[in-house]
């Protein structure tokens, strides 16, 4: 689908899910500029609450969770894939949408340099240097977030995954060509 054409999509989810989340933003093809994406990719971080569970354990609560059933039945949407960090959509304009939930211990910054991509690129900027990737060997990727041992590395913003792998940053549009030269 055109660029122009999924532009008022990826906004209307974004407006849509904003009030469950405490950030979301469009990832993928579309955020690297792509001409004609194959399908939408949204990062998010819903609200979240502490709250007992039955037995009186402290329990987090996903808002996103109930709130994106009222928006995907408004917007005649239908689930294919439905996990609690990952849900697929086919929306009723013909395209797919790949909402990715950032839980704890997830970190957002590699989340989002991950879902941003391209697919190679994300796959050598977590693979180890020792396998042919960009990712020293003291580190790990492990749940959604940078390990160093035993210490996950905060990373709150995609720039922060750079600055910890000692890259300098690439920006989404420029990341296949880049990548292709440094690999």
């Amino acid at each position: 689908m055109e660029y122009s054409k999924v532009k008022p999509i990826v906004d209307k989810w974004i407006t849509d899910l904003s009030p469950a989340c405490e950030r979301i933003e469009p990832a993928g093809s579309y955020r690297r500029g792509k001409a004609e994406p194959r399908d939408i990719e949204i990062v998010c971080k819903p609200h979240t609450m502490t709250e007992p569970d039955l037995f009186g354990q402290p329990t987090e609560v996903n808002f996103l969770e109930e709130f994106i059933y009222k928006v995907a039945t408004s917007n005649g949407a239908t689930f294919l894939k439905n996990g609690p960090k990952y849900k697929q959509l086919a929306l009723a304009e013909g395209i797919h949408l790949d909402l990715f939930i950032v839980l704890p211990p997830a970190e957002w910054g590699v989340q989002f340099m991950i879902r941003t991509g391209p697919s190679d690129f994300s796959h050598w900027m977590v693979t180890p240097r020792q396998k042919g990737g960009g990712l020293p060997s003291y580190l790990r990727v492990k749940e959604g977030a940078i390990w160093r041992y035993d210490q996950k590395l905060i990373t709150p913003e995609e720039s922060d995954v750079f600055k910890v792998l000692g890259m300098e940053y690439i920006e989404p549009g420029e990341r296949r060509a880049r990548w292709m030269v440094t690999a």
